[in-house]
């Protein structure tokens, strides 16, 4: 299933430029997790989006550009062993301007044989200047496999797949966005890792013109 799911991914990146309307980029990511006492955590993520292909790209624009740059915070609480609740903002500086997310979360981690099977409910709303409120449900699920052994231990690799499902609202217009993400990741320590892998996403979906995009994904987690 998880070969299937990176086979997938790998072809819809390689025929990208064959679509009518489509980005290539990079997505670089710092995140760090600050755990406070036994139940509450901070979670912040620093990314940024390098574009290097767009077809068709804007006009009085270059084909290859630096987007964008968001910095996420969002506090959690556990509820139990298995579910935790949570809210946080992100700010996103592009193109001149500054765009602010309010973010409320659920999340559900299964511990599974050897795996991990995660469950996000997310919703958010955006607010940005001389645009109207944006308004989004997301669903995302993932899963997480060590390569080697039962376990994840110091200096070993493992594999990590997500799925997200996006319906947005704006000016009484509603759309849908789906995203895929496949990524290798390697355990430096119990607090350190790197991960890259595609992350592919088609937007626009109820639209006539849909958006597909492709990035290279590589992040650094850090535990505090």
């Amino acid at each position: 299933m998880e070969i299937k799911f990176i086979l997938l991914l790998i072809i819809a990146f390689a025929n990208l430029t064959s679509y009518a309307q489509n980005q290539i980029g990079l997505l670089p990511q710092i995140n760090a997790e600050f755990k406070i006492g036994d139940d509450w955590e901070i979670d912040s993520k620093l990314e940024g989006r390098q574009l290097f292909f767009q077809n068709p790209f804007p006009k009085e624009e270059r084909e290859a550009k630096f987007e964008r740059t968001d910095l996420e915070i969002v506090a959690t609480r556990s509820l139990s062993s298995v579910d935790a609740v949570g809210a946080g903002y992100l700010i996103r500086r592009q193109d001149g301007k500054f765009l602010h997310r309010f973010i409320q979360q659920y999340a559900i981690e299964q511990k599974l044989t050897a795996s991990e099977l995660s469950h996000r409910f997310r919703t958010d709303q955006t607010i940005e200047e001389n645009e109207a409120a944006k308004f989004r449900f997301r669903y995302r699920i993932g899963f997480e496999k060590p390569l080697n052994g039962q376990e994840l231990d110091q200096k070993e690799f493992y594999l990590k797949l997500s799925n997200e499902y996006l319906a947005s609202l704006k000016d009484a217009k509603g759309n849908l966005e789906i995203r895929g993400l496949a990524s290798l990741g390697y355990n430096l320590s119990d607090n350190n890792q790197i991960e890259a892998g595609i992350d592919y996403r088609a937007e626009n979906l109820i639209d006539s013109k849909i958006v597909h995009k492709a990035f290279l994904n590589i992040g650094w987690y850090l535990s505090f």
